[in-house]
């Protein structure tokens, strides 16, 4: 399992969507429904393993894009992770989707772009404290200047 978050973005939905429709032989809209049949549960609870492992998105989230309450998605979640433990051919599934998605091309333009938007941040408030401390020299110099005048009167 992967312990980094990815971004979620709708390109990299539609890949998890389509992959697991394409395995389990399933339309999307059988899948988000309420239907109950194991295939299908199945499904729906290595999508919100895959949101949730992946993504780091909350149960809140991933209740919103299936339209469930978080409690069935934090039960799904438990579900997942007990399957992928015990079942191998779930486990199996689960690790081929997510290898999908990191060996994509897609993976590393998001990591770069998001490193190069920390970078840009960080060099900001870099350059902010930089100001900050010549202001602070600046006083410094002034109180020791108004001292010194002091002290020659």
């Amino acid at each position: 399992m992967s312990r980094y978050k990815l971004e979620f973005t709708k390109e990299r939905d539609d890949k998890i969507k389509s992959e697991i429709c394409r395995r389990y032989n399933l339309a999307w809209s059988v899948v988000e429904g309420k239907s109950r049949i194991r295939k299908v549960v199945d499904a729906r609870r290595l999508y919100c393993g895959v949101l949730r492992n992946l993504f780091r998105l909350t149960f809140q989230e991933i209740g919103d894009i299936l339209n469930k309450n978080h409690a069935t998605i934090l039960h799904s979640i438990t579900q997942h992770d007990t399957f992928v433990r015990i079942l191998k051919s779930y486990k199996r599934n689960y690790e081929e989707i997510e290898s999908t998605l990191m060996i994509d091309d897609n993976y590393y333009i998001h990591e770069v772009i998001e490193v190069e938007r920390k970078m840009n941040e960080l060099s900001q408030r870099l350059n902010d404290l930089i100001e900050k401390k010549n202001e602070y020299k600046l006083k410094i110099k002034k109180q020791k200047n108004g001292r010194q005048e002091l002290c020659s009167k």
